[in-house]
């Protein structure tokens, strides 16, 4: 199908959650907000309550790999790449995705543990994430670690860029007995430039709302695909989700059209040398 016959596309890979809501479902649901559309291809089935991740069921390389080709086949115009599941999958997401690495933006949300979870299920193997970090993280635009997937930040040192979330609570603060600021710092690492804070409010009623990391990377793939250069589209991506997560009543994320555009956000005094506040 022709780019000019059809709405801007994104491509998204991982894994189902059609109890919570979370991974392709909130990417479908993102995508749909912003006037896109979403091809899924789904790398697992999971089942998710308000108690936490139950259960996974990863899907077969060969069945993953038709749904991410068929997703390709009528053009798209940008990818995320969420939950992989182990290492075959995420051999064959590489795989087919290499060549796009310079053709089109992709935005990896490299989760592989559950906030929470039952003893023993996760989101990928520990092989699946060596794989990844040694392969996926140097063909990406972005990935969107928080703090525990971030680590040391040794395996991010290839990546074209990085955008570390800041909403997790550092445990090792807890544990010096410091306590957390009354803002998170969401930090972006530009590789040969320089870092970039972006300070924003912490909502303290919604620690337990679903797919908040797929809603943010889902955000950014979109705006990448519109054409919006890679910071806009970050500083864009979290102000919006500021006012999603500001409008949250029963702790869910309801996505909707935002009324805030890209490239509006005005200097706010609090602003400084390497971090600015939104």
């Amino acid at each position: 199908m022709s780019a000019l016959l059809r709405p801007v596309t994104i491509l998204c890979v991982g894994g189902n959650d059609i109890n919570m809501g979370a991974g392709l479902q909130t990417d479908f649901a993102v995508a749909k907000a912003l006037g896109c559309h979403a091809r899924l291809a789904p790398t697992m089935h999971t089942s998710q309550t308000v108690d936490g991740l139950q259960s996974v069921d990863v899907i077969d390389k060969e069945v993953v790999g038709r749904s991410i080709l068929d997703g390709l086949s009528d053009g798209v115009d940008a990818i995320k790449i969420g939950a992989l599941g182990n290492e075959q999958v995420a051999e064959v997401v590489v795989e087919i995705l290499g060549p796009w690495r310079d053709i089109l933006p992709i935005v990896f949300d490299p989760v592989s543990q559950a906030s929470k979870s039952n003893t023993g299920v996760c989101l990928n193997t520990p092989a699946g994430v060596q794989f990844a970090e040694q392969r996926l993280l140097t063909m990406v635009t972005l990935a969107t670690p928080n703090g525990l997937e971030y680590g040391s930040g040794k395996s991010y040192f290839e990546c074209s860029a990085v955008l570390k979330k800041g909403g997790h609570t550092d445990p090792l603060l807890c544990l010096d007995g410091g306590t957390q600021p009354d803002y998170i710092s969401d930090v972006l690492h530009i590789r040969e430039g320089s870092a970039l804070e972006i300070r924003h409010a912490r909502f303290d009623d919604i620690q337990e709302v679903h797919g908040t990391g797929c809603a943010l990377s889902s955000l950014i793939t979109c705006y990448l695909a519109m054409g919006i250069e890679l910071e806009n589209a970050v500083i864009t991506s979290l102000r919006v989700m500021q006012q999603w997560l500001g409008n949250t009543k029963d702790g869910i994320l309801h996505p909707q059209a935002p009324e805030i555009l890209p490239g509006t956000r005005m200097p706010d005094q609090r602003d400084a040398d390497g971090y600015i506040w939104l």
